[in-house]
């Protein structure tokens, strides 16, 4: 058995919500004393160990006693269950969609900048960008729609990736509590 290559981050960041208060009662958050998500994200340009600190309502009556808030900023910065950074998978999908580049194509390309392997680059890409391209729309209707019942809304952020050399720009939005795309 292989051991695994250690990844050795360049910054440690811990995120707090960018709501101040309660989208429900208007009182000033708490925050949690744990981490809702603790990983290590890969960008183009360098290795982050980031985390979100939750915060919530302080009144059990308010309806956002029970949700948990997390940091828009830091859920853009990569894919819910993986490492790599939407930075990256946006790298790779448009030398696929645009060059239409062979995953062992790209692989090098991406190699190069992030600890990656060939056989990771094709999955991330039916796995991870091919959803994401197409919207993810579908296969979260209904969870959306219990989410907006039992918030009385969404909370949403709009993140977008400025275009380099004449690339389209990407954007997305995600649902703040879910973290749904």
């Amino acid at each position: 058995m292989r051991t695994p290559k250690r990844l050795y981050t360049a910054e440690r960041l811990i995120y707090h919500p960018e709501l101040p208060t309660c989208p429900h009662g208007g009182d000033v958050l708490v925050m949690c004393n744990y981490l809702a998500w603790d990983k290590t994200v890969q960008t183009l340009d360098r290795v982050l160990s980031v985390a979100s600190r939750p915060g919530r309502c302080p009144h059990t009556t308010c309806l956002g006693s029970r949700m948990r808030l997390l940091s828009a900023t830091a859920q853009h910065l990569a894919v819910p269950g993986s490492t790599y950074g939407y930075d990256v998978l946006v790298r790779m999908a448009w030398w696929r969609q645009e060059y239409r580049a062979t995953y062992r194509e790209i692989h090098p390309e991406l190699a190069s900048q992030v600890r990656i392997s060939a056989s990771h680059v094709g999955y991330l890409y039916q796995q991870v960008s091919l959803p994401l391209l197409a919207g993810h729309e579908r296969q979260h209707r209904d969870h959306r729609a219990q989410i907006a019942q039992e918030q009385g809304g969404w909370i949403i952020a709009l993140d977008g990736l400025a275009p380099q050399g004449g690339e389209p720009q990407m954007w997305c939005i995600r649902e703040l509590t879910s973290g749904l795309p």
